[in-house]
């Protein structure tokens, strides 16, 4: 039986008890998949807290099985993570939606597809596209996740962007570089305001392009919810859990989006259908009491959770060969230099500040 070297954990663990272990190669077996070669995956933190079990409570029978000592049902270990990837098609089932092999493809792996930091793994062609021209596959794999979350998120924003001022927190992450990008590139933004740290402010043009952001705050340095002025903000983009400090900055009939805070519990349910009824009701008060806040100061609220859409990863693949798109890859891995890949999930881990996303290369 073939096989391949795939990122893997044999319990609830950080990345330090991550192993490199050999596993049979997958196959098709939907008429709708294709086999990629994987060249390039990115990490995103949900991967570390998938890890860490924080996502266990989504499926009662698994922690059932747990209590008995029996294998996990949600995450079989030993279990894969990842679900960003860049990659060359080198089977395709009977009915793989346009696709071929050899087509150089990006995808956000489905939930139950998860395993993008190995050699190869099998999607569903529903949820691949072609990969953007103009990208390497360290670039592409960059893209999927963060950048479908933010657009997903800025589409939330009724009436659009057109004209209007977006102020996105931490506009280096892989998530608010995509905000800024967008807003102004793609959705007609007059004004982007954004906060780096203080070593990351003069890197911000280089990265996102002349003229994509408009005012970079230091906040190191400043404060940002005063050193904007009051009501002067249109919409503003959450990614570090603070958008409620920032009600006061918002103009009435504004909005609030957040892509960190914890969403109602109805909308998790509709990706995690085994989600216990107390943690979804528990989620919905929670997620009421933010709408509240906000409707205080006649400001919208919500909180997003991602919904992979082919149609969308053709729409970034679109933006990134006109240009409006640029990924900002901070550090690029070898699959081969396993403790390098170990250390790279834990500065995540860590939350060390590391700019835009890192990369593990597969493919050398």
């Amino acid at each position: 039986m073939a096989t391949i070297k795939a990122v893997t954990f044999n319990k609830y663990t950080t990345p330090n008890g991550f192993v490199l272990a050999d596993l049979p190669k997958p196959t098709i077996e939907r008429p709708e998949d294709v086999l990629i070669k994987v060249y390039a995956a990115s990490i995103n933190p949900v991967d570390i807290k998938r890890a860490f079990g924080i996502l266990r409570i989504f499926d009662p029978e698994n922690r059932q099985s747990e209590r008995q000592g029996l294998t996990d049902n949600y995450d079989r270990f030993p279990a894969r993570i990842g679900y960003d990837l860049a990659g060359v098609i080198e089977s395709v089932g009977d009915d793989a939606d346009g696709l071929n092999v050899g087509d150089e493809v990006f995808v956000r792996l489905a939930e139950d597809e998860r395993g993008a930091f190995q050699e190869y793994v099998v999607a569903s062609s529903k949820t691949v596209a072609l990969k953007p021209k103009n990208l390497t596959f360290e670039e592409a794999a960059s893209l999927p996740l963060a950048t479908l979350t933010t657009l997903q998120a800025l589409l939330a924003v009724e009436g659009g962007l057109q004209n209007k001022t977006v102020f996105v927190t931490s506009g280096l992450s892989g998530t608010g570089s995509a905000a800024c990008q967008l807003a102004k590139n793609v959705f007609g933004a007059s004004k982007v305001i954004t906060t780096v740290s203080t070593s990351k402010v003069s890197r911000v043009a280089a990265l996102l392009g002349e003229g994509v952001v408009d005012e970079v705050i230091d906040y190191k340095t400043r404060n940002p919810g005063k050193v904007i002025p009051k009501g002067s903000v249109d919409v503003v983009y959450d990614t570090v859990a603070e958008a409620l400090s920032y009600l006061h900055l918002v103009k009435p009939g504004g909005w609030i989006i957040s892509v960190i805070c914890l969403p109602s519990g109805q909308n998790l349910k509709s990706l995690f259908p085994n989600i216990p009824a107390w943690f979804c009701s528990f989620l919905d008060i929670a997620f009421k009491i933010s709408k509240y806040r906000a409707s205080r100061y006649k400001v919208n609220y919500d909180s997003i959770v991602l919904v992979p859409r082919k149609e969308q990863l053709l729409d970034l693949k679109q933006w990134a060969e006109e240009g409006k798109l640029k990924p900002v890859v901070g550090k690029v891995v070898p699959f081969s230099d396993f403790e390098g890949v170990k250390k790279a999930f834990t500065e995540i881990y860590e939350a060390k500040g590391v700019t835009g996303k890192t990369v593990i290369k597969v493919v050398e």
